[in-house]
């Protein structure tokens, strides 16, 4: 049995990094998407993703990443970097064509780097 999706966020001056944990389903994704939502409608438009404790992601949960993707890059002229990802889930995510706005970095550290400035 997974682990219901939860996430912590952490606002760092104009970063808001998220740290997803559990199994990133539909109800997880829109209620993730509403957080980012709000972000961007605050100004902060760079986001940054830790999937290191993410156990599964559903079809769902990958629309609502490529919806937050969407919205960041495309409508608001941000950026995102995402790190923590297992073998299997950076393969889906690629397919799915999310790294073709968000950057895939080793670490936090790398993340919060890619962001800057």
């Amino acid at each position: 049995m997974y682990q219901q999706f939860s996430f912590a966020a952490e606002t760092c001056g104009q970063v808001e990094i998220l740290r997803l944990k559990g199994y990133l389903e539909d109800t997880g994704g829109t209620t993730l998407k509403s957080h980012v939502q709000k972000c961007l409608d605050t100004g902060i438009c760079r986001i940054a993703l830790d999937f290191s404790s993410i156990e599964l992601i559903s079809s769902p949960g990958v629309a609502a990443l490529l919806d937050i993707s969407g919205m960041v890059v495309d409508d608001f002229a941000g950026q995102i970097a995402a790190w923590g990802l297992d073998k299997h889930h950076s393969v889906v995510l690629e397919m799915s064509g999310l790294f073709f706005m968000a950057q895939l970095v080793g670490s936090e550290a790398e993340a919060m780097t890619a962001l800057a400035g």
